[in-house]
């Protein structure tokens, strides 16, 4: 693979799956759509440095709903304030055994609320930025950042939408949930197959 993945250990026990939501927060800027990204610290015990969006793992006050933990982590995180209802899923995944940390994590898309801005309040993460699809692609490929294959994939569906309205209408239509993706870097044979494994694999974007 193209080596700008982020790096875990591999064969290690198994351990409990938690359940986990993250939000891939909208905006259209006047260049086209934009997503919101943090980059995680570099001493994080789980993917450190790695970039991502809001989100985290699920918590007794969530009540179990993981719609619940994607607006709380958001608010947490960046201090924007969705409502559970706003959220659209876009896609599950679940990290394979032998990892050192297991998540089974819905993302979900919302549009940045209207007079609402994100800046970056968690100690989590050393920066946060907006950036198109496109460019945060284009930064991975030129090994400025560091996007696990769920990441990369949730921007590859989005890279033909202009529009917060385009990319929301697309989701709540054709996002395909079932069965979870295994979130990994790494890929056995053909098993592991997901939107845009093969350009996450080579490291190649066809325009």
């Amino acid at each position: 693979m193209s080596g700008n993945g982020a790096e875990h250990a591999r064969d290690l026990p198994d351990v409990p799956i938690r359940p986990a939501a993250t939000v891939v927060l909208l905006r259209t800027a006047p260049s086209g759509l934009e997503v919101y990204l943090l980059r995680r610290v570099s001493g994080m015990e789980f993917a450190p440095d790695v970039t991502v969006f809001p989100g985290g793992g699920i918590e007794d006050v969530d009540e179990g709903d993981l719609t619940r933990t994607a607006a709380r982590e958001t608010q947490e995180e960046c201090g924007v304030r969705v409502h559970p209802d706003d959220l659209v899923p876009l896609s599950r995944w679940i990290t394979p055994p032998g990892r050192p940390r297991r998540y089974d994590t819905m993302f979900y898309l919302a549009a940045l609320p209207e007079g609402q801005a994100a800046d970056l309040r968690t100690t989590e993460a050393a920066s946060a930025y907006w950036s198109s699809p496109r460019a945060a692609i284009d930064a991975w490929l030129a090994r400025e950042h560091k996007l696990m294959a769920p990441t990369f994939s949730n921007l590859f569906q989005l890279l033909p939408f202009d529009t917060v309205e385009d990319a929301l209408g697309w989701a709540a239509e054709g996002a395909d949930l079932t069965p979870p993706m295994p979130a990994a870097d790494g890929w056995d044979g053909g098993q592991r197959i997901f939107p845009g494994w093969r350009e996450y694999l080579e490291g190649h974007i066809t325009d």
